[in-house]
Parts: C-alpha cells; structure tokens; sequence
C-alpha cells in the first residue's frame, strides 16, 4: 500500500521527498548532539540537565527514524531537493531548539513563545519574548546563545563540513543556505570550504573571548566574566544580538563596546576575505569594493547618528559619536545589541536607525538585510539605465571589484530587493491588523519596524518592543507571523518562495 502511494506520488512529483526528509533527519541527528553543550554547563552551575537531555534524546531518535524510514537516500539529494532540505533544516532545527524552553517552562513554556525565541537563535535575529530575566538559568542562556552561533556560519553549510558526502545537490544545498547572491568556492572541494569557512569563524571566536575575559580580569572597567564573554561571543560573531542581561550591553564598559563593535565589523563582511587575510592575502579586504562601501556606509549613517545625538541632547561630542557608531554597526550588521535605549531619541536618528536594518552586512557574512551588494547592483544598474537613456549605442557594463557583472545578477539582485520589500509590506500589513482586531495597541511605524527587524534578522524594534523590551505582548498569530519572517529572511526569501511555486513540485 505504501510503495503503490510512493509510486503514485513519482509519477507527478518532480521533487524527491524521501531524500529530502533523509537529508533532514541526518542534519537534525547530528544538530541534537550540540545539545551536550548547554549539558556541560548545567552540570558546572548545578542547575537541572532535563530540559536539554530530554530534548537530546527526543531530536536524535526522531532524526534517526526520519533517516532510516526514508531509506538513507540523503546521497540523492540534488539541486532541486536542496530548496527543500534547507527549508525544512531550519524549521525542523527551530523545533529542537525550542524543546529546552517548553520544558523548563515559565515565559517560554508555550509553544508559540518557545519557537519563536528558538527561531530568533538559529536565524540570529536576537527579537525576543523573554519578560522575566531572572528567572532563567545559565545553562538556558547558553544555549540560547549557542543556537545564534551554530545558525551564523549555517546549519547546513555545518552538517556539510562534517558530512563525508553530501551528493550532487551538494553545492546547491551551500548556496540556498549561504547568504548572498555569492557563493564562490574558496577550495576545489566543497567540504573543505565549508570545513574553511567554520575554522575562521572558530578561531575569530576564540580571539574576541580571550579579548573580553582579558578586559573583565583586568577590571579598570566593568567587564566580562568568562560566561558572559562566551555567550556575548557567540552572539557577537553571529550577528545575533542575544544577551543574558535585561539591559543588552548598557552595563559594559567603553573598552568592551569597543571591542564588540570591532567584532560586529568583523563578522558583518565577508568571511572569504579573512580566510584569504589567514591565507597571507593582505590586501584582499583593501580591494574589495564591497568592504569598502560597507565600512562607507556605517561611517556616514554613525555621523549622521552622531549629529543628531549631539543636536538633541546634552551628550557630549565623545558620547554622542560613541553612541552612535555601536547602535549603528550592531543595527547594520542586524546584531542587534543597545547600549542605550534609543527608543528615547530623535525621530531623525530612529529614521537613519531604521534604514540601515533594510542594508544589513556583506555578502558571505553572518548579517541579514538585503546585503551591501544588491545595494550596489541595483544602484549600479539605475544609474547605468539613466546614462543609456542619454546615450542609446553606449555599452556601459555594471562593475564590481573592476569586472563587468552578469545582466543577470544584477537582475537576481533587482527581483530579490522586489521580493523582500513585499515580504516586510505583506508582514506590516498583517501584524497591524492582527493588533487592531485584538485590541493592541499599535501605531504604523511601530508596525513596520517590527516587520524590518524580524525580516531582517536584526532584533530590536521600537515601542513595547524596543532595546530593553520584548515581543511578548504581541497576539500569537502576529508572533507566527514574525517567526516566518525571521525564517523567510534568513534563508534569503527566493527558496522559500520557489517551494509554493507549482512548476517546482510537479512535472
């Protein structure tokens, strides 16, 4: 009965889902072992290991069953599947990150809540529905941090790098999950790059823990002990922006900020150019004309911050800029981290605030938002578009990096900029009138931070939901709105879009 369905299915379906579902269930196995971790942790403070075990046991069997009944076939999975598999990776990986939250309870005891704050880890959008800090343990924190930092680098581009084989949909499968309309080898085998990418993101890890355990120990300042140095690491490196305080990083000292604002830099360009600075390629950073216009932009929007900062309240010119430059690297590379608590600023500052959420970080890195580059290409092509109109026979290509771009990216780049504000419209939309029937109060700009902030995997909104509070007061279905959005926009809208598209399913 069941081979005559699955031989019923072949015969419309285009799609192997077995494969897809094998791949899931091996990607879902191997991910519940991240689980020993927070165990560790819970061991050393003495806190309970239940949520985590409970939650280990129950993600392996069932990713071992998934594997198993769809007969291990994860080798075929193509470039078709690949859509698919890491579609279903993230939910599925969503699911299993929520499971310590249901079971330790409290203000993440629902499921609705609980997928939502496991969903904000593994995508690193850092948006929160925590209202009781205290209540949670040191062990729950550390995963909580831990699930932005696996979901930075990629869930899937990890089970590649430890995979011995992936199949042939294997490169599909890292550009549906690698953020940006770039996804260059950096060696002749797929293994080792994605192998590649997670050492430079490792050893950039160690280096930004040992920097701020260093100042912590030190303690001209208030600092970091070496808990809080790990979990704001991991948060740091994946532009997620979660942290164990109620106040985000208010409490720290300058030197700290300092440091984390490096870092945020750091993880917001492109992680091929560190590995080829690892690789004694010094200047690749230097000719990279994406670097160069992302380091542009935070420069312009911290001045323009920084301006009206200093226009609008007593600060000083050192605060004012100092102020600016950390909210508007952790708002641009959509960590996400406060400082201060900019809902009290001028409309001027929110406004510049706002507009960066949409730009996000580079190509490659671990930011959301559209990407420096589309920026760039749909720029480049306006303005190519507006000089042919002038001049009808010229031929002026697009460059980047001083070489001529395929008409296609920079269409790629146009559609993705068409599908992503129709995402935050259709989100905005619908979160306001969810409120309004509920009876929420909600105001329209209100609304459409909220949207930008999940879309783009940047964290804080404005209003209840700003720096130092949370999205628990929103209606549930406003709520499973904005976990889709954090989903949508983490794996770059077009994949998911392609699986409710009919010509993909069917023959």
């Amino acid at each position: 009965m069941t081979s005559a369905i699955v031989a019923q299915a072949r015969q419309y379906l285009v799609v192997d889902l077995l494969a897809v579902l094998s791949m899931v269930g091996k990607i879902l196995r191997w991910l519940s072992l991240t689980l020993l971790a927070p165990i560790v942790v819970a061991l050393i403070y003495g806190e309970s290991v239940v949520p985590f075990v409970v939650t280990l046991v129950l993600g392996f069997v069932a990713g071992y069953v998934l594997e198993v009944a769809c007969g291990r076939r994860s080798d075929d999975v193509t470039v078709r599947e690949a859509f698919a598999v890491v579609a279903f990776a993230w939910l599925g990986a969503a699911l299993l990150g929520g499971g310590p939250y249901m079971i330790e309870g409290g203000d993440l005891g629902n499921f609705v809540d609980a997928y939502f704050e496991a969903m904000s880890g593994f995508t690193t959008t850092g948006s929160s529905v925590i209202t009781d800090f205290a209540s949670h343990n040191n062990s729950i924190y550390f995963w909580r941090s831990l699930t932005q930092w696996l979901g930075g680098m990629g869930i899937v581009v990890l089970a590649i790098a430890i995979f011995s084989r992936t199949g042939p949909g294997g490169k599909a499968l890292l550009e549906r999950e690698a953020p940006g309309p770039d996804s260059d080898k950096l060696t002749p085998r797929l293994r080792d790059t994605a192998l590649h990418l997670w050492l430079v993101y490792t050893g950039l890890s160690i280096v930004m823990v040992i920097a701020l355990w260093i100042v912590g120990l030190l303690g001209f300042e208030t600092g970091m002990n070496l808990f809080d140095s790990v979990v704001h690491t991991f948060t740091s490196m994946s532009t997620g922006g979660f942290s164990p305080n109620a106040d985000s990083m208010q409490s720290y000292g300058a030197v700290t900020l300092a440091i984390v604002t490096l870092f945020q830099v750091i993880a917001g360009a492109n992680f091929a150019l560190w590995y080829l600075m690892v690789k004694r390629d010094w200047g690749a950073a230097v000719r990279d004309g994406e670097f160069r216009v992302y380091l542009g932009i935070l420069a312009g929007a911290s001045i323009l911050v920084g301006i009206g900062l200093l226009a609008t309240s007593d600060k000083g010119w050192i605060a004012s800029f100092g102020e600016a430059t950390f909210q508007v690297v952790t708002i641009m590379t959509t960590t996400g981290y406060a400082s201060q608590d900019f809902n009290t600023w001028a409309a001027f500052c929110l406004l510049i605030l706002f507009l960066t959420m949409f730009i996000g970080g580079c190509a490659g890195s671990t930011s959301g938002g559209m990407k420096v580059i589309r920026i760039r290409l749909i720029l480049g092509g306006m303005r190519r578009d507006v000089e042919t109109a002038v001049h009808p026979e010229a031929v002026l290509p697009v460059r980047v990096n001083r070489s001529p771009v395929r008409e296609s990216a920079i269409q790629g780049a146009t559609v993705f900029a068409g599908l992503y504000l129709a995402a935050w419209v259709v989100g905005t939309i619908f979160i306001l009138l969810d409120c309004t029937l509920r009876g929420y109060e909600q105001d329209a700009f209100t609304a459409m931070v909220s949207a930008a902030t999940t879309l783009g995997n940047v964290g804080p909104g404005v209003g209840a939901s700003g720096p130092f509070g949370s999205f628990a007061g929103y209606p549930w279905e406003s709520k499973v709105v904005m976990t889709a959005l954090m989903w949508i926009g983490r794996l770059e809208i077009i994949p998911i879009f392609v699986l409710f598209t009919r010509a993909y399913w069917r023959r």
